[in-house]
C-alpha cells in the first residue's frame, strides 16, 4: 500500500469534498433566498426586496460567512491535536508508569507500529466504554492520538490489537485524520443554521406573547422555522457524503493493517469478536456521533453507517469465511506481565544497566548490512519485518532510559543527551555548564548520567529514542519547548560546526514540535523535474558519505537513474555536501508533491543501498531528509 499515492487521493478527495460544500451551500442560498422572498413579500418594509438578484447576493454573502465561518471554528478546535477529540470522549491518558498487563500491551503494540513507521510515538487514551473499538485523531502524524476503548483491550488478544492498532496507524500515514476533521467541520458549518433558525424561532416566541400583533414575530418564526429545517437537511446529505468517503477509506485502512501486520487474522478475528460481541462496536459518549467516521467500528447502524458491513469487511480479509462469530461474551483476554515488559523502576540512572527484554545484537557498528527491498518499503508504510525489528530495537535501549523518555522532564534530557560530544572532553564540559546555566544543574546532572548510557548507540537506535521522547517533550510549555530547542542549538554550536547527525536531529525535532496550522499542508505541488539540481545534492551527499568500495560515482548514479535519463549524472564534490548546503536544498525539496518526494525517495534509497550496506551517516541523512519531508521512514532492516 503506498500511502504517498494515498495522501494524494485524500487530498483529491478533500478537493472533491470542497466542491460538494460548494454546491451544497449553493442549494442551501439558493432556499434561503426563497424563504426570505416568501416572507418578505408579505412584510411592507421588504417587499420592494423579495425576489430581487440583491437579496440574492445578500443571502448568497450571508451563507458564505455563517457556515465558513462555523466550519472553520469546529476545523481549528480540532487541529488543536488529536487530544481534543480523545478528551471530548472521556478518554483518559494511559501513562507510561501502568502496571496493568492490558494497557501496558497496549502501549508497547502502539510504540512498535510508531518506531516501524518512522513517526512520533502518539499518546494512546484509554476511552471507558464497553464496547470494541478504536479510533486515531489528529492533524498531523506529528499531533496524533489512538484511542482504545476498555472493551478493545479485555477482549482481544495481542495479534487482534495489533491488528486494530495497524489499522489506525494506516489512517494517521494515508492523510486520513485531515480528511476527517474536514468532514467534520464541513457538516457542523451546514448544521449551524439549524442552530440559528432555533435561536430564531425562541426569540421570536418571547416577541408574541408580548404582543400578539407583531407580524414581524410571525415572520421571524417562519424564518427560523425555514433556517433549521434547511440546516438538518444540509446535514443529513453532508452525512451521507462523510459515510460514502468513510467507508471507502475504511476498506483501504483494513487492506493496510494486512500489509503491515502480514497477519490476516490479526483484523479479522478483531472483527469476528465486534460481531460477537453483545454490545459490539457501540460508544455510548454523547460526542461519539460528531466522529463515528474515526473510529475502528461502526457507532451507527443506520443509512448514516460510516463503516461498511462487518461481514463484508471480514470477507473482503477471509473470502472462505463461513459466517461464524465467537462468543466474546464469554471472552475475558488478560496479557502476561512479563512478556509485555512490565519492570519496577527506580527513579534514577543506575551504574549497572538493566538486562534488555531480548538478546542483544552488537549496537554500536558503523557499518549496517541491510535488507533493501525491506529499506525501500519503508516509504510505502511499516511491514512486519520492521514491526519485529522495532521490537528489538526498544528492548536494545536500556529500560531506565526508556522510561525516562516517556516523561517530559526526562525526554528533554534524554534528546539533550544525544547531542554531547562524544570525541572531545572539553566540548563536553562546556556543553554540561551550558545546560546547567540555561537550565538547572540538576537537568544537568541527569543528562550527563544519561550521555554515558547511550553514547556508544548506533544510529537507528538514537532515532528510536527521539520518536520516543516526540510526544513527552510537546507536553512541556511553549516556554519550555522554546527554551528546549535554544539550549539544543546552543549544543551543536559549541565545536562550532554541524556534523550530521545533529543536522538531522534539528530536522526531526523541528518535525515533531511544528507548530498546527490549518493552511500548513504536508506536501507542496511541485514537480521532480523542477527540484533536480537539490536532488543531485542529496544523492552526491549519499554516495560520498556511503563509504562505497567502487567509490562514490556508481552509487550517485544509480539514484541519479532513477530520476532522469535524459540528463548527465553530474556528481557533486563532496565539500558541496555539507549539512549547510544541505540545509539550503531543503526549503525546495519541501514544495514538491507527495509522489515527487516518493520517487525522489526511493532513488536516495537506491544509492544508499548500492552495495548493500548503510553507514550510520547515510542513516542520519535519510532520517533528517524524511522528516524533513514529511514523508517518515522506520528503521533500517538489518541482514542477519
Amino acid at each position: 500500500m503506498d500511502f504517498f499515492a494515498q495522501q494524494d487521493k485524500a487530498r483529491t478527495k478533500t478537493v472533491y469534498l470542497v466542491l460538494l460544500f460548494c454546491g451544497a451551500l449553493v442549494c442551501i442560498t439558493l432556499a434561503i433566498f426563497c424563504l426570505f422572498s416568501l416572507v418578505g413579500q408579505n412584510q411592507r418594509d421588504l417587499k420592494d426586496l423579495a425576489w430581487t438578484p440583491v437579496l440574492l447576493v445578500q443571502c448568497g454573502l450571508g451563507t458564505l460567512i455563517v457556515v465558513g465561518l462555523a466550519s472553520l471554528g469546529r476545523i481549528a478546535s480540532l487541529s488543536g491535536g488529536g487530544s481534543v477529540v480523545a478528551q471530548s470522549l472521556g478518554g483518559k491518558v494511559i501513562p507510561p508508569t501502568t502496571n496493568n498487563p492490558n494497557e501496558k500491551r497496549i502501549l508497547n503494540i502502539v510504540e512498535e507500529m510508531a518506531i516501524a513507521s518512522g513517526t512520533p510515538v502518539p499518546p494512546v487514551y484509554l476511552i471507558e466504554e464497553r464496547g470494541i473499538n478504536a479510533f486515531a485523531a489528529g492533524y498531523s502524524p506529528n499531533d496524533a492520538v489512538v484511542g482504545i476503548t476498555r472493551g478493545c483491550s479485555e477482549k482481544l488478544n495481542r495479534e487482534q490489537l495489533q491488528g486494530v492498532v495497524a489499522h489506525e496507524f494506516s489512517h494517521i500515514l494515508n492523510g486520513d485524520m485531515r480528511l476527517n476533521i474536514r468532514l467534520t467541520g464541513f457538516i457542523f458549518g451546514i448544521v449551524f443554521l439549524s442552530r440559528i433558525g432555533h435561536v430564531m424561532m425562541r426569540l421570536s416566541g418571547g416577541s408574541r406573547r408580548r404582543s400578539s400583533n407583531n407580524k414581524g414575530g410571525a415572520g421571524l418564526v417562519i424564518i427560523g422555522i425555514g433556517l433549521f429545517a434547511i440546516g438538518m437537511v444540509g446535514g443529513f446529505f453532508g452525512s451521507l457524503i462523510r459515510a460514502a468517503v468513510s467507508r471507502q477509506r475504511e476498506f483501504l485502512a483494513d487492506a493496510s493493517a494486512v500489509q503491515f501486520t502480514r497477519n490476516p487474522s490479526g483484523i479479522a478475528g478483531a472483527l469476528k469478536r465486534i460481531g460477537g460481541f453483545s454490545t459490539g462496536s457501540k460508544i455510548q459518549a454523547s460526542d461519539a456521533g460528531d466522529y463515528c467516521h474515526m473510529f475502528f467500528g461502526s457507532a451507527l447502524n443506520s443509512m448514516f453507517a460510516t463503516h461498511p458491513p462487518l461481514a463484508l469487511r471480514i470477507r473482503k480479509i477471509e473470502p472462505n469465511w463461513t459466517d461464524q462469530y465467537p462468543d466474546t461474551d464469554g471472552i475475558l483476554e488478560k496479557a502476561d506481565p512479563q512478556a509485555e515488559g512490565i519492570v519496577g523502576f527506580a527513579g534514577s540512572i543506575s551504574d549497572s544497566s538493566p538486562k534488555p527484554r531480548a538478546k542483544k545484537k552488537k549496537a554500536g557498528n558503523k557499518v549496517e548490512v541491510v535488507d533493501s527491498k525491506s529499506f525501500i518499503s519503508s516509504f510505502t508504510g511499516p511491514s512486519q519485518d520492521q514491526v519485529k525489528e522495532a521490537a528489538t530495537l526498544i528492548s536494545l535501549i536500556p529500560s531506565n532510559i526508556l522510561f525516562l523518555s516517556k516523561e517530559p522532564f526526562g525526554a528533554r534530557c534524554v534528546l539533550l543527551s544525544l547531542l554531547i560530544d562524544s570525541n572531545d572532553t572539553k566540548f563536553r564540559k562546556m556543553q554540561i555548564q551550558e545546560i546547567s546555566s540555561a537550565i538547572d544543574q540538576s537537568t544537568a546532572d541527569l543528562t550527563g548520567k544519561v550521555y554515558l548510557k547511550i553514547r556508544k548507540l548506533n544510529s537507528n537506535l538514537k532515532f528510536v529514542l527521539i520518536e520516543q521522547c516526540a510526544a513527552p517533550l510537546k507536553q512541556l510549555s511553549n516556554t519550555q519547548q522554546k527554551e528546549f530547542t535554544r539550549v539544543a542549538e546552543s549544543l551543536i554550536l559549541v565545536d562550532q560546526r554541524i556534523d550530521l547527525f545533529e543536522w538531522s536531529f534539528q530536522k526531526v525535532i523541528d518535525q515533531h514540535l511544528q507548530s498546527k496550522e490549518i493552511a500548513n499542508a504536508l506536501h507542496g505541488r511541485s514537480s521532480l523535474k523542477s527540484r533536480l539540481p537539490e536532488c543531485t545534492l542529496f544523492l552526491g551527499a549519499l554516495a560520498h558519505f556511503g563509504k562505497n568500495e567502487g567509490g562514490p560515482k556508481p552509487a550517485f548514479e544509480k539514484g541519479f537513474r532513477a530520476l532522469s535519463r535524459s540528463r548527465p549524472a553530474n556528481l557533486p564534490v563532496r565539500s558541496k555536501c555539507t549539512p549547510e548546503k544541505l540545509e539550503a536544498a531543503l526549503p525546495r525539496l519541501q514544495k514538491m508533491n507527495s509522489m515527487a518526494k516518493r520517487s525522489f525517495l526511493d532513488a536516495c534509497a537506491k544509492t544508499a543501498e548500492y552495495d548493500g550496506k548503510i553507514a550510520e551517516e547515510e542513516i542520519q541523512i535519510l532520517r533528517g531528509l524524511s522528516s524533513a519531508l514529511a514523508c517518515p521512514v522506520g528503521p533500517i532492516i538489518r541482514n542477519s
